[in-house]
């Protein structure tokens, strides 16, 4: 169990030297918002597989006085990427890789975002870090390392990847690696954040995609800003939650929190894992229905949220038994963070290029990979999630936040695309139902339900039990998600990071 504890503040990170920059932001005297930018550029640099410039990125923001802050830095689609183009080519669904799965980057601008509204340092210092370390060099995570290798057959068909990658396939995890591309690229960031959408580095985007086929244009670029808004609030068990707002998924996560609130849940994680799988098939359905860029869903948030929703998720969860519906299967990955300072405000930050490495495109001169966001549209008229240029797809992104009793303040996230919303609502049942701590919920063994399959995915070791306990589904050992939790205990006046074995990130906390 990696669990920390402090009485100043706490980061808990998928990357060690990303917690540290983070730890180093807070004792300099910097809030959770600056350090929370420093951590995600941070993690751009050494897990750019999860989670690089090139990606996207969300905040929810818990303030002392108790408000909160949400910001979107998801990327639309390119004005030139439509329907008629994909069908003409050929495509009858969205590609997965490749020039023309990307979205515009959303990252920079939505950091620059969450530091204008609530940041407090100098935003050239909050960047320096992440520079130092791309120029510089930096210890190799063992997963940069193995998902280079693992992608090769993909990233080797780029040039711009082929010379980013390349060194790696021959370093061992802890071996200097440079990216001197990207740090010129943040060295201009570090001046003037717009000029990644607005200077050199945009039309290198456009001049590099454009060779490969892509259609993305310094203009799309140009056009970009972050939303910032509020979260979406619910209630479990006497805590109150707030997720993040479509387009995210955060809605199916507290949809299949008020289905598990009508029954008594076991403490033990695996008993509880059946329920969990139970209310989950009639909540995606919904989510794959209704959600994508709120400016296009057919219904509003309210309504999803309200009594007559939530009851028929909850009788359809209750009137079915059997194994849920077979489909393709889900994907993705990510990485998540949370910071809190020492006078109560909390940031939980997670960023994406969807899949590793994306759409496995990289532009040369800056080094940007671009993500693969554009294939959770659908090419399917008139959906809420269609492909439009201008919109947002529907996202896999989401972190949850919790007040519980004795002002206890809790962050919770994961990697693992689409079974994010089961993952959180296991974290959150562990903490609330089994009274497990940060540290235990995490290290808590997962069985998840693959949406939209007739198969669950487990960590080593419980194929059979998984089996046993939720017949009809076949279990494989696979990646159950990388989670962390910041907990603030404000009647204790302790802060508590936690961590998961099954990444590369350590809590720190002082």
């Amino acid at each position: 169990m990696r669990e920390a504890h402090g009485f100043s503040g706490a980061v808990a990170s998928e990357w060690m030297p990303a917690s540290l920059v983070g730890l180093g932001i807070l004792r300099e005297g910097g809030n959770a918002a600056d350090a929370a930018v420093a951590v995600s550029l941070a993690s751009a640099v050494g897990i750019p597989h999860l989670g690089g410039v090139g990606g996207d990125y969300f905040a929810l923001a818990r303030l002392p006085g108790g408000g909160y802050f949400f910001v979107n830095g998801s990327g639309h689609a390119p004005r030139r990427l439509t329907r008629g183009l994909l069908e003409g080519m050929g495509y009858s669904r969205m590609p997965e890789w490749g020039p023309l799965s990307a979205t515009v980057p959303g990252m920079i601008e939505g950091l620059h975002a969450l530091w204008r509204r609530l940041g407090s340092m100098e935003w050239r210092r909050l960047v320096e870090p992440a520079a130092r370390m791309a120029r510089e060099g930096f210890p190799a995570p063992r997963s940069l390392v193995e998902y280079v290798r693992a992608s090769w057959g993909r990233l080797s068909r780029d040039p711009g990847s082929r010379e980013a990658y390349a060194p790696l396939l021959e370093a061992g995890p802890g071996d200097r690696v440079r990216f001197p591309g990207l740090a010129r690229l943040l060295e201009l960031v570090a001046e003037d954040p717009r000029a990644f959408y607005e200077g050199e580095p945009a039309e290198a985007l456009e001049s590099y995609l454009g060779q490969r086929g892509g259609v993305m244009e310094a203009g799309d670029l140009r056009g970009y800003s972050a939303w910032v808004g509020e979260p979406v609030r619910s209630e479990y068990r006497g805590w109150r939650l707030a997720e993040m707002p479509p387009n995210t998924q955060g809605l199916t996560t507290l949809h299949i929190l008020k289905v598990l609130e009508q029954w008594s849940l076991p403490r033990d994680p695996l008993a509880r894992a059946p329920l969990v799988v139970r209310a989950s098939p009639p909540c995606y359905e919904l989510r794959d229905r209704e959600l994508g860029d709120p400016r296009y869903m057919r219904v509003s948030v309210d309504y999803l949220l309200s009594e007559e929703v939530v009851g028929e998720l909850r009788s359809k969860a209750s009137s079915h038994t059997g194994a849920p519906r077979c489909g393709p299967g889900p994907g993705g990955d990510t990485t998540f963070y949370a910071v809190a300072d020492g006078e109560g405000l909390l940031v939980a930050g997670i960023q994406s290029l969807f899949y590793p490495f994306g759409s496995h495109v990289t532009e040369p001169r800056f080094q940007v990979t671009l993500n693969s966001r554009a294939q959770g549209f659908t090419l399917e008229p008139g959906h809420p999630n269609s492909l439009e240029p201008g919109k947002r797809p529907l996202h896999t992104l989401s972190a949850l936040v919790m007040e519980g009793p004795g002002d206890r303040l809790v962050a919770i996230g994961t990697s693992g695309g689409h079974y994010r919303p089961q993952q959180h609502a296991l974290l959150a049942t562990s903490i609330v139902d089994a009274g497990m701590s940060p540290g235990e919920a995490v290290a808590a063994p997962r069985i998840l339900w693959a949406p939209g399959t007739c198969s669950l995915v487990v960590d080593e070791g419980l194929e059979a039990r998984a089996e046993e306990l939720l017949p009809g589904l076949r279990a494989r050992a696979g990646r159950t998600g990388v989670a962390a939790i910041v907990e603030l205990d404000a009647s204790r006046g302790v802060y508590t990071a936690a961590t998961d074995h099954r990444g590369e990130g350590y809590p720190v906390t002082f």
